[in-house]
C-alpha cells in the first residue's frame, strides 16, 4: 500500500461534513482529523481546522474529484450525497502537499493547542471587563 502526504485545511463551516465524509471513507483511522482548531489570532471561534498527515494514496483520488467522492459515499451508505455536496466541500478546503506550518502561515492562521488556549482563557478571564468612562 502507497502512502501521500496531504495538508487539508477545512472552514469551520464545513468540519462537520469534512469529518463525516473522512469517517465514512477511512474508518478508524480518520477519527482525530479536523479537529484541530485554527484562527486568525489564535483565539476563538475557530474559522478553520486542520488535518495533516500520510493518507493511503487511493484518498488522494478522493480529494481531487468530487464525482469520485460522491459515488465511494452513496456506496458506502451515504445515499443523499450530491456531486453538488462534494463539490462544495472540496472547493472550500484548502488541500496540497505543503508541511502543516507552511499552509498555516500562507493562510495566516494559527493553532493553539488546549495548554496555550486555557492559558489565553484565563489570562483574559483576569483582566475582568472594559469599564469605560463616560
Amino acid at each position: 500500500m502507497s502512502y501521500i502526504h496531504r495538508c487539508m485545511i477545512v472552514p469551520a463551516a464545513q468540519q462537520a461534513l469534512a469529518r463525516e465524509m473522512v469517517l465514512l471513507l477511512a474508518g478508524e483511522p480518520a477519527r482525530e482529523m479536523f479537529t484541530t482548531g485554527l484562527s486568525a489570532d489564535g483565539d476563538l471561534p475557530y474559522t478553520h481546522y486542520i488535518s495533516s498527515g500520510m493518507i493511503e494514496e487511493q484518498f488522494g483520488a478522493v480529494l481531487a474529484d468530487p464525482a469520485l467522492m460522491t459515488l465511494l459515499a452513496v456506496d458506502a451508505g451515504r445515499a443523499l450525497t450530491t456531486v453538488l455536496e462534494c463539490t462544495t466541500l472540496l472547493a472550500a478546503c484548502d488541500i496540497t502537499e505543503e508541511e502543516p506550518f507552511a499552509a498555516l502561515e500562507r493562510m495566516a492562521l494559527v493553532m493553539l493547542n488546549a495548554e496555550e488556549l486555557a492559558a489565553l482563557q484565563a489570562e483574559k478571564a483576569a483582566k475582568g471587563p472594559v469599564i469605560l468612562n463616560g
